[in-house]
């Protein structure tokens, strides 16, 4: 980690947090509380935006409890790498309860918990925690145990509020610019379904519209030396079934490989590789295939190769009449998609056939002026490309900016350090002193009590649960068993993740059976054999 600023301290988590601490609340079953799932956490703002208020009776059982302050870390795959961790603030009552994948940190005094919080938000951080998950795949989690040996660079209590208020500035900055960059691609889909219906109107191109035969209710006014015609007069969908078995080395094109509203081609493959066993269509260099399922509307692009395409689409010869990418374009607008919903088959996925499309209007200008419609809006489509890679450039960006920010901030470069301020080593002895005490003080007052000792609640070993299940016969619950093992109501997160995990260990070994009853596991020790 390097050498620490002045008046820092390296300290693990142990000592400045307390990781699950034990559930204790002074509350009547009817009070109600914070109820916070593990879909309730944001994984961009890192905050609790969908809790609910709940009778504690509800949750107090079944459900990790946190209180005001506290900050809440998914530990479980993949909600911990995605970044779901909060600060607990605002909980009725000052009580929380969530699911059982969330770790809590309580601090001790000596850090605050937004410092705390921001900490584990690093990327790095959750790299590092993801390394040392344990369990089955799809079900890993973040050992409590990692949380309370890993290290953290401390510094002064003043310092680290104003660590915390300059972060607060900087984040709520590249808060604002990705809230600002998230509204881009709705305004770049706008301007380019605006820059298509201008195109077929002619104020592209500046030709005032004027009165004209319309071939339905749902046509406009042309230009005057434009015309409404219908799709069979300019253009013709072309037929050639083919066995792909003999063509396996060429391309083949799906709707899925043809980008919505923008006439352009993704990556493909040849038939061989799609594995494609039906017959399909073959096309040809200067024809447009054209999606006709309505899922996807606006997929049409022109191609300059052999190959062939799905069933869903069209292959199209276009007339001379037509600039092919005049026609391409107005296959793409969001006007002739208007047109080819009104004229869907009525089947599971609708579509337009042959006949209803041969049907469908197009506004046909002079040749000339489909040309120079062509060029405008290949030029504005080119400018909305750039933007558009301009946009992912810094949406990219944004996530290492962020990190960036959070490095110079734990390596003590992001404020000035005040020499004034109390070194973090004197303040963690002291809090260690406090806390001898208040343990000291609180022992004395029991003995002067004279109440009865009790054990400590420990979390199960695999041989005592081994031990438990052969003084019973045939099936124990598993609540039983962990009651048996002194792991009842108010055991720490701790002890009860601790019995799990060495159940599930026993389970997978074949010591154990289990079996749900209801809405709880029953377990039946195997029977040993003998070789």
């Amino acid at each position: 980690m390097g050498d620490l600023p002045k008046g820092w301290a390296q300290v693990a988590f142990k000592d400045v947090v307390e990781v699950n601490p034990r559930r204790s609340f002074d509350l009547e079953p009817d009070d109600m509380v914070t109820f916070v799932p593990m879909a309730a956490v944001s994984e961009i703002s890192g905050a609790i935006v969908d809790d609910v208020s709940r009778p504690l009776r509800d949750v107090a059982k079944g459900f990790t409890q946190f209180s005001e302050g506290d900050v809440i870390f998914a530990k479980i795959t993949p909600s911990m790498e995605n970044g779901k961790s909060a600060i607990a603030t605002g909980l009725v009552n000052g009580i929380g309860f969530g699911s059982t994948e969330f770790h809590v940190l309580r601090s001790y005094g000596g850090v605050i918990p937004e410092y705390i919080w921001y900490f584990i938000r690093q990327i790095s951080f959750r790299d590092d925690a993801r390394k040392v998950m344990t369990g089955a795949v799809g079900q890993q989690r973040v050992p409590a145990a990692y949380l309370k040996e890993h290290l953290l660079p401390l510094p002064p209590l003043a310092e680290q509020k104003r660590i915390v208020a300059k972060l607060d500035y900087l984040t709520s900055r590249t808060a604002s610019a990705r809230d600002a960059l998230d509204h881009i691609p709705a305004l770049i889909e706008k301007f380019r379904t605006r820059v298509l219906a201008l195109s077929f109107n002619g104020g592209l191109i500046g030709k005032m519209e004027s009165e004209t035969t319309l071939l339905e209710s749902r046509c406009w006014n042309l230009p005057a030396d434009w015309r409404w015609v219908r799709f069979e007069e300019v253009a013709a969908v072309a037929a050639n079934l083919v066995r792909p078995d003999s063509i396996l080395a060429l391309p083949h094109i799906a709707p899925n490989n043809i980008q919505s509203g923008t006439a352009k081609l993704l990556s493909y493959q040849t038939i061989g590789e799609d594995g494609v066993t039906s017959a399909k269509q073959r096309f040809y260099p200067g024809q447009i295939l054209y999606s006709k399922i309505r899922p996807y509307l606006r997929k049409a692009v022109l191609v300059d190769f052999d190959g062939a395409c799905s069933a869903d689409m069209y292959p199209i010869n276009v007339g001379s009449q037509l600039e092919a990418k005049f026609l391409l374009y107005w296959l793409v607008s969001e006007d002739f998609a208007q047109f080819s919903a009104l004229r869907e088959g009525r089947t599971v996925l609708p579509k337009i056939n042959k006949k209803e499309l041969n049907s469908t209007p197009l506004p046909l200008p002079p040749k000339e002026q489909q040309a120079e419609i062509v060029r405008r809006i290949e030029i504005a489509f080119a400018w909305l490309d750039r933007v558009s890679d301009e946009y992912t450039a810094a949406s990219n960006q944004l996530p290492r900016l962020d990190a960036s920010i959070l490095q110079t901030a734990f390596r003590g470069e992001l404020v000035s350090q005040n020499l004034n301020d109390e070194p973090a080593s004197i303040l963690i002895e002291r809090i260690k002193t406090e806390s001898a005490a208040i343990k000291e003080k609180t022992s004395s007052g029991r003995k002067a009590a004279a109440r009865p000792h009790k054990p400590i609640k420990r979390g199960a070993k695999m041989a005592n649960l081994i031990e438990v299940m052969k003084s019973k016969e045939g099936w124990v619950s598993a609540s039983h068993a962990a009651q048996a093992l002194g792991i009842g109501d108010g055991a720490t997160s701790d002890a009860v993740e601790e019995f799990y995990n060495e159940l599930r260990i026993h389970l997978q070994n074949g010591d154990l059976e289990v079996e749900r009853r209801g809405n709880e596991d029953w377990l039946r020790l195997m029977p040993i054999s003998e070789e």
